[in-house]
């Protein structure tokens, strides 16, 4: 039987499932994206604008000599990545210390505790952002043991002692665990029908 998936009319304090967590996830990647951009619009402006139009072609638009060097490539790549982990680095960090929650776990209602239900502070902040790392390069297993562990915790909540739950009923989420909820329905119509008809054969 086809079990339909239903909500309590809050999800306010229960653990955050592994969908609305990689959603927000989603989000804040794309936020440090957008970021990056912005600000090598603005290291371009800059440069140009005090007159250092030869240090911005260098920097922004490498000759093919310099492209082909694999030296200055795996630089190049080095210092993006670099950049990328620091910035997400501050801004998780940060906002986890300051609200309990980034950005995108805000859209989506969330909150990072710690199991004991106290706020999280700096220390496990840390290990848990140097955890996603593990998570990560573990080919993801890491963020995938969300779905099976009682507590929703991945395995960089484990090593920061960190649970993440609802905060809020955002209407983001909420709308999401509707369709959830809908679609649920909807494919368990149909089976219904033939069964139903089955028990009750037409006569004749």
């Amino acid at each position: 039987m086809t079990q339909i998936i239903s909500f309590p009319p809050s999800l306010r304090g229960h653990y955050a499932g592994f969908v609305s967590r990689a959603i927000a996830f989603a989000i804040d990647l794309l936020l440090i994206v957008i970021t990056q951009l912005v600000t090598l619009v603005f290291v371009r402006l800059i440069l140009d604008f005090f007159g250092l139009n030869q240090l911005a072609q260098a920097i922004f638009e490498p000759n093919e000599s310099a492209t082909s060097s694999p030296i200055i490539l795996l630089l190049r790549w080095g210092v993006t990545l670099f950049g990328s982990s620091v910035l997400f680095a501050v801004y998780a960090i940060t906002l986890w210390l300051v609200a309990d929650k980034t950005l995108g776990q805000a859209l989506m209602g969330l909150r990072v505790v710690r199991t004991n239900g106290h706020e999280i502070t700096f220390r496990p902040a840390l290990r848990r952002f140097l955890g996603y790392y593990l998570s990560f390069f573990s080919l993801g297993l890491g963020f995938l043991w969300v779905l099976v562990d009682d507590r929703r915790q991945g395995w960089h909540d484990k090593i920061a002692d960190t649970v993440v739950v609802y905060d809020w009923d955002a209407r983001l989420g909420r709308r999401l665990r509707e369709w959830l909820a809908d679609h649920q329905e909807s494919r368990r119509a149909p089976a219904i029908a033939p069964a139903e008809s089955q028990e009750n054969p037409p006569q004749g």
